[in-house]
């Protein structure tokens, strides 16, 4: 394909037009339609699935997704400015989304449209993908993945300062109700406490043997979030609820994790949140060897919190771009300009590395299995 060159293809303009749309959860078309006009006035040929934007390039059998999401969080309190206005200091973009993660979208569309202006190699295609309801879990990657052609690697675009993360924690949410028997608190023996069955299933939970920490992402570790009991001060508790937090690894999948709450429980159990399970990417399939090519300085490691990676389908993934993790859903988010532009470089390389190398491992994205 042919793309006309543009004398606005600075990433860092498109940038501050996107971070000037509101996108939260639910509210992308604005960002989506703004990404799809950039596209097509280079050229290129964007199609529209719902509030998800698909590009695809080349007619190769080897193809590389490239995917980040168009969405941000609510406007969190504590902003100092215009939380949609980017402004115009030149060595950086300020503004919700500009690091989580409109610059991975923005990086990701201009290395598209300048590995499109110098051809794909023999076999090789590319499929952009800039989806909704990342930070919710609603309509974007979890509903595109299944009908995406075949992918032999990809990118999800997240901040993570360049490191390369082959690898993800997963998370289940559980809502759990002991259940006592109402009393005089005068007469507690006449009644049964919830919240001390509640907080004895809390002790045998922080007791559970659970595996050492994995090299890449760390520790798996199960956190109570929320604790609700008692209805007056005088009357020995009917219930109590509490809510947990597990954040899964490869060594401890969410189903072994699950079960092992269960067996220490007196409570009432229900799984609310299961479907973002551990994924690890061999450290030899294509993307990985690819992406360290490109970027062998930067270190390997997991990523911090969870992503569309764990959506993929078994496509070999890695988490990688521009911006400080730290920033991200916090007032005053922001990224410097030329880590866009050293973005867009990036990516390109990558590419151009992963439609070099052989293949890899070219197995898929691993999940632990009991």
């Amino acid at each position: 394909m042919a793309l006309t060159r543009e004398p606005d293809d600075d990433p860092v303009a498109l940038l501050r037009e996107l971070v000037g749309l509101r996108s939260v959860s639910g509210e992308e078309a604005g960002v989506r339609d703004r990404l799809a006009a950039w596209i097509r006035e280079r050229g290129g040929a964007p199609t529209i699935e719902g509030r998800n934007l698909l590009w695809a390039l080349g007619d190769g059998p080897r193809r590389l997704l490239l995917t980040s999401h168009t969405d941000t969080v609510p406007v969190a309190p504590g902003w100092t400015g215009d939380p949609f206005g980017p402004g115009t200091d030149p060595g950086r973009v300020l503004g919700l989304g500009s690091s989580d993660a409109k610059a991975s979208v923005v990086a990701m569309a201009a290395a598209c449209v300048r590995l499109a202006r110098e051809g794909l190699p023999p076999g090789a295609s590319l499929l952009l993908a800039a989806v909704c309801d990342e930070e919710v879990g609603g309509e974007g990657m979890p509903i595109l993945a299944p009908g995406l052609p075949p992918c032999a690697g990809a990118v999800v675009g997240e901040p993570t300062g360049f490191a390369v993360c082959p690898a993800q924690r997963g998370l289940v949410r559980i809502e759990a109700v002991a259940r006592g028997r109402a009393g005089h608190a005068s007469r507690p023996h006449e009644g049964m406490n919830a919240i001390e069955i509640a907080t004895d299933d809390l002790a045998r939970i922080r007791a559970l043997p659970l595996p050492p920490p994995h090299p890449l992402v760390g520790a798996a570790t199960i956190c109570v979030t929320e604790i609700r009991g008692g209805t007056a001060r005088n009357v020995i508790p009917a219930e109590c609820r509490f809510t947990l937090d597990i954040r899964t690894t490869p060594a401890l999948d969410n189903a072994r994790a699950v079960s092992g709450i269960r067996a220490a429980c007196r409570s009432e159990l229900a799984v609310v949140k299961d479907r973002i399970r551990p994924v690890e990417t061999p450290a030899d399939a294509a993307i990985v060897l690819a992406a360290r090519a490109a970027l062998p300085a930067s270190p390997v490691r997991g990523f911090g919190g969870v992503s569309d990676l764990a959506f993929l389908g078994g496509i070999p993934g890695i988490v990688l771009g521009p911006g400080d993790p730290a920033r991200s859903h916090r007032p005053d988010e922001w990224i410097e300009a030329e880590a866009v532009r050293r973005a867009v470089e990036v990516l390109v390389t990558v590419a151009r590395e992963f439609f070099q190398v052989p293949g890899g491992a070219g197995g898929e994205a691993t999940r632990h299995a009991q």
